[in-house]
């Protein structure tokens, strides 16, 4: 746990000399704000997305969710892998991060000024998404969601295209550049070819958007 502990201390060190902002403390969350976490649990999954994503010196975001603030009320719109898409009470979010020193691991992304109207227009669009199934297949085409899909599909432009534009999936784990062993039993369980190179997204990936600002570190 030390060890953790001492690497994600470096790399927040890194994100935050990269970022280059203050952490001001009259910050207010806006509708369409993206939260970027570290997952907390040690489960098989989490350790494969994280892999497969993140570099030794990036914090492995593993997860994303959508603010949707409503009268005095803020909660947040995720692709869960237990219920899917679901609402959830920012507090119970907080809390299901990881924590460093008692704070969450947790980051606010907020779109460029270019893109305030998607921003402004994706709470309601993830909303119309709520009871559908989470995508453990990663394929855009299904109607279900993955949490940074969920994001990807609710921020659109004008003509109703998405602003954040696909990445090429990679399941390979960044160190070994082998795909896990996990990812191969995944989809052997799904009867499917793992699609790599297909288009896709990752949290991690996400939160380096040239077009999403962090405005706020919880931690």
């Amino acid at each position: 746990m030390r060890n953790l502990k001492l690497a994600l201390i470096s790399a927040i060190l890194v994100f935050v000399f990269q970022s280059c902002m203050n952490n001001p403390k009259d910050f207010e969350l806006k509708n369409g704000d993206m939260l970027f976490s570290v997952g907390k649990d040690e489960s098989e999954l989490l350790s494969a997305i994280q892999n497969a994503t993140s570099l030794k010196d990036e914090i492995p975001f593993s997860h994303v969710g959508l603010i949707s603030i409503e009268k005095d009320s803020v909660f947040v719109i995720e692709a869960s892998t237990e219920n899917g898409v679901v609402k959830t009470p920012i507090y119970e979010f907080l809390n299901s991060s990881a924590d460093i020193y008692g704070k969450p691991l947790v980051v606010v992304g907020r779109v460029i000024d270019e893109f305030k109207n998607s921003a402004k227009n994706a709470p309601s669009i993830a909303e119309s998404h709520l009871g559908k199934e989470y995508d453990f297949a990663y394929d855009e085409d299904n109607d279900k969601f993955y949490c940074s899909e969920l994001i990807r599909f609710s921020f659109l432009d004008k003509n109703g295209n998405p602003i954040f534009e696909p990445l090429a999936m990679s399941f390979k784990n960044k160190k070994t550049g082998e795909i896990s062993s996990y990812w191969t039993e995944h989809f052997k369980k799904l009867n499917l070819d793992i699609p790599e190179g297909k288009p896709g997204t990752n949290p991690a990936d996400l939160a380096k958007s040239p077009i999403i600002e962090i405005v706020y570190f919880y931690f």
